[in-house]
């Protein structure tokens, strides 16, 4: 009687298993010099998760506000090259306001008046010259209010310059919202106080109103700043209404916006003028949340 051959086989059966691995890692296996590149290039960016709807949507629209304009023309050139409706703020008695103003209008930009506001600094922190104080009558508060309209041409609306006091103060604040009213001129608060009466005496007072979300360059350098044009497209929406963010004529915040443009475009994030906030089409002639800033 012949034996099984239970070692051929055995023999048999490893040669099978050892082709079969071979042959599994052979095709698993990525190339270190080629494929590895490949796949590393392939990987896809970090997933933020999938798109949501309705109140917690990723913001799809900002406005941006640049304050503070009327000292140096170079900066306000490079900043109205940039090709989105930027709108700029213009500080009145400023050695070159109103050719601020005139060059932008040229440019098609919109134009706020920087209504310069007394602060909880004073008098180490000054508004500048014109400023609302909180020791003017009602008539004083009106009589300049109507003079520095008149100081910068070619304005939609108006916000704040400073003012975390004067923007307490709902009295006096109630008359600046009543001339805003006469003139058919929105009100954007700088939000330099949390406790600011701005949304109470505008609506009250019927003036169109918004507030500052985001501060672009309250921290100084590109970084920071870019960091913040490009930090909020993902977060949750409270409301409807854009983002608006205000900064500064400065050389860092400029060469941020340029490079946010990019990211605001993959991001389907669209920069709209601030009268848009109100439905206003810009070129005849919003309510966000607030956030408190070192005054500027």
């Amino acid at each position: 009687m012949k034996r099984f051959p239970f070692r051929a086989v055995i023999i048999v059966a490893a040669l099978i298993a050892a082709v079969f691995l071979f042959l599994e890692r052979a095709v698993q296996r990525p190339n270190d010099s080629t494929d590895r590149g490949v796949l590393e290039r392939e990987t896809p960016a970090p997933d933020f998760g999938p798109a949501r709807h309705g109140a917690e949507d990723p913001v799809r629209s900002i406005v941006v506000i640049i304050d503070d304009i009327g000292f140096d023309l170079r900066i306000v050139q490079k900043l109205a090259s940039i090709p989105a409706p930027i709108a700029f703020a213009v500080l009145p008695y400023t050695p070159h306001a109103g050719e601020a103003a005139r060059l932008l209008h040229a440019a098609g930009k919109e134009i706020l008046l920087h209504l310069p506001m007394e602060s909880l600094g004073r008098p180490g922190k000054s508004p500048g010259e014109g400023a609302l104080t909180t020791d003017m009558n009602a008539e004083e508060i009106r009589d300049r209010v109507r003079e520095i309209l008149e100081a910068v041409p070619f304005i939609s609306g108006v916000n704040n310059h400073m003012g975390s006091r004067f923007m307490e103060d709902e009295a006096r604040l109630a008359v600046v919202m009543e001339e805003l009213r006469a003139k058919d001129l929105f009100f954007v608060d700088s939000m330099t106080t949390e406790t600011s009466r701005g949304r109470k005496t505008s609506e009250r007072a019927g003036v169109r109103f918004a507030a500052r979300d985001v501060f672009i360059d309250h921290v100084p350098g590109y970084g920071a700043a870019l960091k913040n044009l490009t930090g909020v497209l993902r977060k949750e929406r409270m409301n409807d209404l854009p983002i608006l963010m205000i900064g500064h004529p400065r050389t860092e915040t400029e060469r941020a916006i340029r490079d946010a443009m990019p990211v605001w475009r993959t991001e389907g994030v669209q920069v709209i003028p601030v009268s848009a906030c109100f439905g206003i089409a810009h070129g005849s002639e919003s309510g966000v949340r607030p956030q408190r800033r070192t005054e500027r």
